[in-house]
């Protein structure tokens, strides 16, 4: 279970929390999607070692799903549209 959160839940918290800085840093358009593909691919291995050192995962479940559930939400709000 550890590895199916590090996994897909942790790429899809990366590539959310790219998104959401993309579209919140006040820099060119072009800045901003360099930013947050950095970003992401900085958050990707963060979550993957938080996956296998918490202790309950229950709590990181969690925390994984309530940093991607405001991540969508700051995306939402700054009006990303698929």
């Amino acid at each position: 279970m550890r590895a199916l959160v590090a996994g897909p839940g942790g790429y899809g918290l990366a590539s959310l929390g790219g998104m959401a800085l993309g579209l919140w840093l006040p820099l060119s358009r072009a800045d901003r999607a360099m930013a947050g593909t950095l970003s992401g691919l900085l958050l990707w291995p963060v979550v993957f070692i938080a996956a296998f050192g918490v202790s309950s995962l229950r709590r990181l479940m969690l925390g994984v799903g309530a940093c991607m559930g405001a991540c969508a939400l700051m995306v939402l709000v700054a009006g990303w549209r698929p």
